[in-house]
């Protein structure tokens, strides 16, 4: 594990909104927060389809996390299209990732909290956001690769959000592999800059994925990308 520490060291970094996570120009992002007064209009952005599904899941949060991140994904392609959001073509493809029908961009989908984000490019990119919080005792040792043992502690930030943060970089890389867990994540290995907000991640065997990083409002999100634009 190769870190660059932040001068300010240890401690929480202040809440901000997202900037955009200094991203290559072909690849555009969105966030959208949670606002009941908007719900109803990101609800008519739904597919069929997708509104049965909304209506299935039993908790209102659940409900309004799918919500969210579906309208964020058509706000973004919208804009890359051209089209009106309703008319934003997706679906789920069998490795769980979402295809955009009728277009050559990959887009990415994720939810925490109040939060909602989305990427889009004509490479292939994963994106993430996680709530920083106490999570499971075993997350490390679930997700470690075996060269990044001593990664908790040799990193200057509190174990939670050292946690969080490998959590986040390795789940980005994930879906932009469009496998999610059914690649280990003790497959993934990190070269983590703190002060750039970048991180490398290589495959044992595979491809290596580039990522930014932020923390704002108590998450850290971030995205993941193909080093190369797929011809």
């Amino acid at each position: 594990m190769i870190y660059t520490a932040a001068p300010s060291g240890r401690g929480r970094v202040p809440p901000r909104e997202p900037s955009m996570l200094d991203l290559p120009p072909d690849i555009t992002f969105q966030h959208l927060r949670f606002d009941q007064d908007h719900l109803e209009r990101w609800e008519s952005l739904l597919s069929p389809e997708e509104a049965i599904r909304a209506g299935r899941f039993p908790r209102a949060k659940r409900r309004d996390e799918f919500v969210l991140g579906r309208a964020a994904a058509r706000l973004l392609l919208a804009q890359r299209t051209g089209t009106e959001p309703g008319d934003v073509a997706l679906a789920v493809a069998e490795s769980g990732a979402i295809d955009v029908i009728g277009s050559p961009l990959h887009v990415s989908i994720a939810h925490s909290g109040d939060h909602a984000v989305a990427a889009a490019a004509p490479r292939r990119v994963g994106v993430d956001i996680e709530g920083i919080a106490t999570r499971h005792a075993d997350l490390a040792r679930f997700m470690l690769h075996p060269e990044e043992h001593h990664l908790i502690d040799s990193i200057p930030l509190d174990p939670d959000r050292t946690h969080i943060l490998c959590w986040t970089l390795k789940e980005a890389a994930l879906k932009a592999m469009r496998t999610g867990l059914r690649t280990s994540p003790k497959k993934l290995r990190l070269e983590l800059d703190l002060d750039a907000e970048s991180a490398v991640v290589h495959v044992d065997g595979g491809a290596t994925w580039t990522v930014r990083f932020e923390e704002w409002d108590g998450y850290y999100v971030a995205l993941a990308f193909d080093a190369e634009i797929a011809p």
